[in-house]
């Protein structure tokens, strides 16, 4: 059986393998660290940052963060980290990765990343930033056509118009509401706070990539292929520095909290330059594994 054929095997296999997942972040990985703060190193370190952004360390420095919930958030850690990723996710995904090459999979996740351009238009609007979203829609519309239904990023490898991810959890911070409590739900979202809790349902009718309204009319199959082939494949590009970050936390769930309680005001702010650098090379999808584990 050729590779081709076995990467199709295992992507319609993963309908049975996500019938837990939903339309949104199954990965239970922290946000990136604060500025300056360098990622945890890997096998490759010459190779392109991967697509979506990987989870590093946080800092050593810890901050008082409103955590209320804690022994219940701890008991849904455990079953997203230790047994829904160990025993489900991650060997498939581990098993994704021996079949496919790394820039396949980032081209993969470049266009589910596409399909949340609504989001990324509207949501600047509603935080007074037109500019913003001017750019996303020139991104999703030269994305779509030039780029291949965004599976590649001209706008931004040859016209500079850099990729910035918006949900209404950000729109919300901007306009004055605070995080509240930190909170961890199964699966669907594991790691986030009482207020981008709130905020998800708008994100899931705005980015059609994350699930989005098409699911309701289509089957109930489709919509479980689909959200397991493309979770599984984001849990595959961050699989390196997930490893590294276990190794590296003294507690896995205090830093991956605090990490994400970070990042989320750094996302607010847009203080951090979010810029990904997609691999654009139409010849680098290679034969050979080059998968990173």
């Amino acid at each position: 059986m050729t590779r081709d054929a076995c990467a199709l095997a295992l992507l319609l296999c993963l309908g049975f393998a996500g019938c837990a997942t939903t339309p949104h972040d199954t990965v239970p990985s922290p946000a990136p660290p604060p500025e300056g703060q360098p990622l945890a190193p890997t096998a490759e370190p010459d190779q392109r940052q991967s697509y979506p952004k990987q989870p590093m360390i946080p800092s050593a420095q810890t901050t008082e963060v409103d955590d209320p919930w804690q022994g219940f958030n701890r008991a849904i850690w455990y079953f997203n980290n230790d047994l829904f990723d160990d025993y489900l996710i991650g060997p498939v995904a581990h098993a994704w990765m021996f079949i496919s090459p790394e820039t396949v999979r980032r081209h993969i996740e470049q266009a589910f990343d596409n399909l949340n351009s609504p989001g990324y238009v509207i949501q600047p609007l509603l935080q007074g930033d037109p500019k913003q979203s001017g750019i996303a829609l020139s991104r999703f519309l030269i994305n779509s056509t030039v780029g291949i239904a965004g599976i590649f990023d001209p706008a931004h490898h040859y016209l500079g118009l850099k990729r910035r991810p918006e949900d209404f959890g950000q729109t919300l911070g901007v306009w004055g509401v605070g995080p509240g409590p930190y909170l961890s739900l199964p699966i669907i979202l594991p790691r986030t706070c009482l207020r981008d809790a709130l905020a998800y349902p708008v994100d899931w009718v705005l980015n059609e990539g994350d699930g989005g309204v098409w699911t309701i009319w289509a089957p109930w199959y489709a919509g479980i292929a689909v959200g397991s082939a493309k979770y599984t494949n984001r849990r595959a590009l961050i699989d390196a520095d997930l490893i590294a970050g276990r190794a590296a936390a003294v507690d896995w769930y205090i830093a991956a909290r605090d990490a994400y309680l970070q990042g989320r005001e750094r996302d607010i702010r847009n203080g951090v330059d979010t810029e990904e650098t997609p691999n654009d090379e139409l010849y680098q999808i290679d034969d050979g594994n080059g998968a990173s584990r």
